[in-house]
């Protein structure tokens, strides 16, 4: 029977979500009030758990989610991504989709994917090579990129808010750089739905001879060093460096995801056209913020009623029944992931929701760093599945790029679907080679 209230309350949130257009925080929280009543928990103690999951998420994740609003209204106000795309576009001239593809997964990785879309799309009308890529291939390609990172590479909501879920957040360094090892089919995915699938309307593109290539160096660095803060422990153990103890607890204090992300921020209020603007910026960045932390409080407050009920205890009986091998864990997260995304459309809710469900199993099995990173890659890897009407992101790329709702669904939702399938087939291959 209980297993018959879990069921339903995600039902519930996809019914609440996708058809009656409720919001996903106010379904999240109504499902969560609704399920630990079925789950007999006190009244006063549901109260008590959503308000303590809602606490966990601004204080596991809300400075990260800030300080990366932050360098994203940055970036965007200094008009610093459409440089930093030109000087890649001009220095790669016959690999113009591949070039699009690389901008996008790496600054998909620190500005969500729709704002980015939005800004970066503007530069695919004035890029062109020999008029041979059309303007719906140039935009398969950039939204591709952008679709990648935000399902895949942290400090994007969804895979921090997996992380804080699983109360893993100190992981965000090795999901980083596997998530950027795991982007690749489906980088390459888009390169080729966009090279071979999409050759109509041809454009002309000039290039810009007179970048200046000076400008792009400190918005690199405002993407790249915070990145690297956080990874820098995980490198560290890569590498293999001999460190003492102390040395490796200042490494894990200064590798901190808060400290890299406030260093990244400072940075960017030095770009041009940035400092005289800080208080539109500021204000523009809590817009971009508060959405996007109430979605994880409400995610979080859902999964706190499940950890503090029954199913943490039966869940994992459950998959005992099934087979609790990494592979079969993630195969799982996978599919509960895909269900989610296809049904209600927001990737970052179908990673919370996901994330919601398997933690029981998380803290039941006692899973080692690099699975836990496996099973937070495989949920971004169902949450990509499939971009479709009732997403955002698949409107803004559709018109954007001119394409009719027939064409988006043939190019663009397909292609969603098979980035994430060669993602989890990538991810199972990690998987078996390391074990």
């Amino acid at each position: 029977m209980i297993f018959l209230y879990l069921f339903g309350s995600v039902l519930l949130i996809i019914l609440l979500s996708a058809k009656y257009k409720i919001h996903p925080v106010i379904s999240l929280f109504i499902v969560s009030f609704f399920l630990g009543l079925l789950l007999e928990i006190n009244a006063i103690d549901i109260l008590k758990f959503i308000f303590e999951g809602i606490l966990n998420s601004f204080y596991g994740i809300g400075l990260i989610i800030f300080f990366s609003c932050v360098i994203g209204q940055c970036l965007k106000k200094s008009s610093s991504l459409i440089i930093f795309s030109q000087i890649l576009i001009n220095t790669f001239k016959n690999k113009t989709l591949s070039s699009l593809n690389i901008i996008g997964l790496f600054i998909g990785s620190v500005v969500f994917c729709d704002s980015a879309f939005l800004v970066l799309s503007g530069l695919t009308k004035s890029i062109s090579s020999t008029a041979t890529y059309s303007l719906n291939s140039l935009n398969l390609s950039l939204a591709g990129g952008l679709y990648s990172s935000h399902n895949l590479i942290p400090p994007t909501p969804g895979p921090v808010a997996i992380l804080n879920n699983f109360n893993s957040i100190e992981l965000i360094g090795d999901v980083i750089l596997y998530g950027f090892l795991v982007s690749i089919p489906a980088t390459l995915v888009s390169i080729l739905f966009a090279s071979r699938l999409v050759k109509r309307k041809k454009i002309k593109i000039d290039y810009n001879s007179n970048v200046n290539y000076k400008k792009i160096i400190l918005p690199f660095l405002v993407i790249i060093i915070p990145l690297l803060i956080i990874s820098v422990n995980t490198l560290s153990e890569l590498i293999g460096l001999n460190l003492s103890y102390d040395e490796v607890r200042f490494i894990k204090r200064f590798s901190n995801a808060n400290f890299a992300l406030l260093v990244g921020a400072i940075m960017s209020l030095f770009l041009p056209k940035v400092y005289e603007n800080k208080k539109r910026i500021i204000t523009d960045s809590f817009k971009d913020f508060y959405p996007i932390i109430l979605l994880t409080s409400a995610g979080s407050a859902f999964g706190n009623i499940i950890k503090n009920s029954e199913l943490v205890e039966i869940l994992p009986l459950f998959f005992d029944s099934i087979n609790n091998s990494l592979i079969s864990v993630c195969l799982i997260c996978y599919v509960i992931g895909t269900i989610l995304k296809t049904s209600q459309g927001s990737s970052t809710s179908a990673m919370i929701i996901t994330s919601s469900l398997i933690f029981p199993l998380i803290s039941k099995y006692n899973f080692t760093n690099f699975d836990i990173v496996m099973v937070t890659l495989s949920i971004g890897a169902g949450s990509m599945m499939i971009s479709h009407i009732n997403d955002s992101y698949f409107w803004i790329v559709s018109k954007k790029s001119e394409m009719n709702l027939q064409n988006s669904l043939k190019y663009f939702s397909t292609m969603t679907v098979f980035q994430s399938l060669s993602t989890i087939l990538f991810i199972s291959l990690i998987i078996l080679i390391s074990t």
